[in-house]
């Protein structure tokens, strides 16, 4: 999968709701405890408030959403764990505990989710047995009874809306994002991702290529076979190019027979020599339709982020160009920037 993750920013206003959540109610309650005499309790409530402010400002900026889910979670359970093991803290405190899963699974998702509120949940039960387990009021049937059962159906309930929600979700980015004839992404995904590629390639100092297919004559396939083998000979295309490049290059169906590819942490030379290979893999394959095999061949022209341009617009514009140069010269060839003594050159690799 790509890096770039598509329910981020979701993960993140929930987190954000969290915090703050967390901060009012930390301070009410050490509010309420100081003038109780229970000042460890109340400092803790402080520290956890003072906390949550802390990474309030920090989930505002970051791009690892989810690791500082986790780790808030695992701070904030922990801490609910320690107040309900002191001796003051009333056995009614844990009803608290009904709330984990509602936290769980709105910032972790289905399954870790589910994984860290029934480890947390059953800690709290067995400390609730622990502290609790001598007195015959609080352990009657009925009372465990009602607490297992409310607790299994807000765990029950939370984990089946994630599960809803995250499928719905899925669906809707696949018809948003993905070209449904080859399964490819679209011009959406491919904006979206080139951000989050151009911010990596900015922070880091790593290169950034794109690559602009055009298919040779692919018009005389759709005349001469008809629009299904057009069909056909696209998603045979897709296919060739999702085997050949990696999981970590964007692969997108830009319009009609022209496709983009996002070549992560990859310079104009070895983007060339990639597009050389992808030109040559087509060439070679033979596409069957209706027992015949269709043969075809790409133009291609490569542009790099830096060199050639800071946005997608601009890349594209140059990528164009190239390919067009390509088309020129006899079609079925790739053309590119190669840097040799300092000097940039245009070259064509060609049969």
């Amino acid at each position: 999968m790509h890096p770039y993750q598509e329910d981020q920013e979701h993960r993140r206003s929930v987190l954000q709701a969290m915090l703050l959540v967390t901060i009012a109610s930390a301070l009410v309650f050490a509010a309420l405890n100081f003038p109780d005499g229970m000042m460890l309790v109340g400092g803790i409530q402080v520290a956890l408030a003072t906390l949550a402010a802390g990474l309030l400002v920090v989930v505002r900026r970051t791009r690892r959403v989810q690791t500082w889910c986790l780790l808030f979670l695992l701070i904030l359970l922990s801490v609910t764990i320690l107040l309900l093991s002191r001796p003051e803290i009333s056995p009614f405190a844990f009803i608290w505990l009904l709330v984990i899963p509602l936290v769980t699974h709105l910032l972790l998702g289905s399954r870790l989710g589910l994984l860290l509120s029934v480890g947390s949940m059953g800690a709290g039960a067995a400390l609730f047995l622990y502290r609790f387990g001598g007195n015959p009021e609080l352990v009657r049937v009925e009372v465990m009874s009602n607490a297992i059962i409310a607790a299994l159906t807000t765990l029950g309930m939370s984990h089946f809306y994630e599960r809803t929600r995250e499928r719905s979700e899925l669906r809707l980015t696949r018809l948003a994002t993905i070209d449904p004839l080859t399964g490819l992404a679209n011009r959406a995904r491919l904006i979206d991702v080139f951000h989050w590629e151009q911010a990596q390639a900015r922070r880091n100092g790593t290169p950034l290529s794109l690559l602009m297919l055009d298919l040779d004559r692919f018009k005389r396939i759709n005349d001469e076979h008809g629009h299904e083998a057009g069909d056909a000979v696209l998603v045979a295309f897709a296919r060739m190019l999702q085997q050949r490049l990696r999981e970590i290059d964007l692969i997108s169906r830009f319009g009609g027979e022209e496709f983009l590819v996002l070549l992560n942490n990859t310079d104009s030379k070895r983007a060339v020599d990639v597009a050389e290979e992808l030109r040559q893999s087509l060439e070679q394959l033979d596409i069957e339709y209706q027992g015949k095999r269709l043969k075809l061949t790409v133009s291609i022209g490569v542009a790099e982020y830096g060199p050639d341009g800071l946005d997608l617009d601009t890349l594209s514009r140059v990528a164009d160009k190239r390919l067009y140069q390509a088309k020129a010269s006899g079609r079925n060839c790739v053309r590119g920037p190669i840097a040799e003594s300092g000097v940039e050159q245009e070259a064509a690799l060609s049969k």
